[in-house]
């Protein structure tokens, strides 16, 4: 997994609400991986002519925050997927949202506060891929939506002697949201966070182990795993399914 940097301020300079020197690209194995931090409250629509991205109608009444979630997002994808050898392509959405990629890649985007990863890969061999990062729950936000999110107490336990409950919630909340952005193409619709449960962690790999606990397909069965890589970070964690 990778780590983003520390945010700081824009320099006074920086032509666009993207702070252009946080951009990390890494190559893991099959996949690119990409981050950014952004400003909103420096953002404006020019911005995104000068990145030479489009803005899709959906988002012309949309607020600064969530035009430069957007933008900051699809300018990741545009320089993840130059690694790939694909330029000039605007990824659109669907009705539900979601990112279409172009006939031969597989990727998920992912935002939160002033951060921003992307993930791609043109392997035939990984069907279903999703990352997501989250700053890490307060003490107050953990204990309201716990019950929401985990399936049985043991998968916080379990993570309890090495971080804290707030994270071990966040931890939990974020790898599910990995695994269903990464099998959402599968149904077109999102899935309670009931369906999995974490049974196996190991914080020397930075891995734990999502079991499907609901039928949701003859592919997608109950007892179907998925092993999430994470990194846990000072201020947010990160979680990637790359199956």
């Amino acid at each position: 997994m990778f780590n983003l940097k520390c945010a700081n301020n824009l320099p006074l300079d920086n032509p666009v609400c993207i702070d252009t020197d946080s951009v990390s690209i890494q190559i893991q194995g099959h996949l690119v991986l990409a981050s950014c931090h952004f400003d909103s409250t420096r953002f404006n629509n020019n911005h995104f002519k000068t990145l030479n991205i489009a803005m899709p109608n959906a988002l012309h009444n949309a607020v600064a925050k969530r035009k430069s979630e957007f933008l900051a997002g699809r300018y990741l994808a545009k320089i993840a997927m130059k690694e790939l050898g694909y330029e000039g392509i605007n990824i659109e959405i669907d009705q539900h949202k979601a990112p279409i990629w172009p006939p031969g890649l597989l990727g998920s985007i992912s935002h939160s506060n002033n951060m921003a990863q992307c993930v791609i890969t043109k392997s035939q061999n990984i069907h279903f891929l999703g990352i997501d990062i989250e700053h890490w729950l307060s003490t107050a936000d953990a204990h309201c939506l716990v019950d929401n999110i985990v399936v049985e107490a043991d998968e916080y336990q379990m993570m309890l002697p090495h971080i804290s409950f707030e994270q071990a919630v966040t931890l939990i909340f974020s790898a599910k949201e990995s695994l269903y952005k990464a099998i959402f193409k599968e149904f077109g619709h999102y899935i309670d966070f009931h369906a999995a449960k974490v049974t196996k962690l190991d914080f020397t790999t930075k891995q734990l182990t999502l079991v499907l606990c609901q039928y949701l397909s003859d592919t997608m069965h109950i007892g179907r795993q998925f092993i999430c890589q994470f990194s846990l970070c000072e201020r947010s964690v990160t979680t990637l399914i790359s199956d």
